[in-house]
């Protein structure tokens, strides 16, 4: 039986078994949709992957409770017709063959996962029915790794969190890249799977790497770290920050205006950190010395067979 699939951007689906959410349709979106989603119904929700300009290809398997009708505003304020739903999860769902049919994506068929019992062949940490929002790693020995992933859970607001001990299985570095990597992971589709941790790594130390070489380039500390999954916290950008705002209330205790203040502080605190760190001069190694050294990441690829053993490491979710 077909069954609509509805693209999910920004993360949110709803955690299998009874979690709910409350989705909203906008634009033009809402009439082809609004004829087919039913009180009653099934929908699939899965995840929109920009970078790819894909689906992924699983998702949430969800049951509409209710539907109505309501009015938003655009960003010159004016109103816009918004279709809301409260959706309610059921099972992870792998969808098949989907087509599109007067606006509307269908899936012919949708496979229902339980991926608890399938975990041990196929690990996976699921991302649905929460929001990670940060993490943290523990550097106590090359034994003891703890890397801990936190957030919230969608119904309620409640603080959740997973962890996962990657002693003797990584280095420091890479644990602290793939604490990143699985936060990325879960945002982007809803599941972090070995094939999607590497491509999380990967997507992870570029963005690193970039905001590497515009900082040093032209001497902006404050981008330092800067993804689109957040901020890295680490030794390299908590020393920017603090040289950063020394520097400038020192030239502005000089007399100079903000604007000399802040034009020299840049400078002075890319200056202060190539030395402090030891970095070298020349840029590309410069970049990667910068990753590792200053901000405990490495770049190096991991194979599948080691990403399934990480996963393992770590709960299917927060409430197992």
């Amino acid at each position: 039986m077909a069954t609509m699939l509805v693209p999910v951007a920004n993360g949110v689906l709803p955690r299998p078994n009874g979690g709910r959410i409350i989705g909203a349709f906008a634009g033009d979106t809402p009439y082809p949709v609004m004829k087919n989603l039913i009180p009653g119904g099934d929908i699939v929700l899965c995840p929109w992957v920009a970078a790819e300009g894909r689906l992924f290809p699983v998702g949430v398997l969800t049951r509409v409770v209710r539907v109505w009708e309501a009015e938003g505003q655009d960003e010159q304020g004016g109103s816009v017709p918004l279709l809301m739903a409260q959706l309610e999860g059921v099972a992870h769902g792998r969808w098949h063959r989907p087509y599109n049919q007067r606006g509307v994506i269908w899936a012919a068929s949708v496979e229902q996962v339980s991926f608890a019992a399938v975990r041990h062949n196929y690990p996976v940490i699921s991302g649905a029915g929460w929001m990670p929002e940060g993490g943290y790693t523990e550097f106590r020995s090359q034994w003891d790794l703890p890397v801990t992933i936190y957030g919230y859970d969608l119904m309620d607001g409640s603080p959740l969190k997973i962890s996962g001990n990657l002693g003797r299985l990584v280095s420091q570095e890479q644990a602290h890249t793939i604490e990143h990597a699985i936060i990325r992971a879960l945002t982007t589709y809803g599941l972090c799977t070995a094939k999607t941790l590497a491509a999380a790594l990967a997507a992870e130390t570029d963005e690193l790497k970039h905001s590497l070489e515009l900082g040093f380039r032209f001497a902006l500390p404050e981008v330092l770290g800067q993804t689109s999954t957040g901020a890295c916290g680490n030794q390299m950008t908590q020393l920017a920050q603090l040289y950063m705002h020394q520097e400038i209330i020192d030239s502005i205790d000089r007399g100079q205006s903000l604007p000399q203040a802040v034009g020299n502080a840049r400078r002075r605190t890319m200056s202060q950190l190539t030395s402090q760190l030891g970095l070298t001069s020349r840029a590309g190694l410069r970049v990667l010395q910068g990753l590792k050294k200053g901000m405990s990441h490495d770049d190096t690829p991991i194979k599948l067979e080691v990403g399934k053993r990480i996963i393992k490491r770590f709960p299917l979710s927060p409430w197992q």
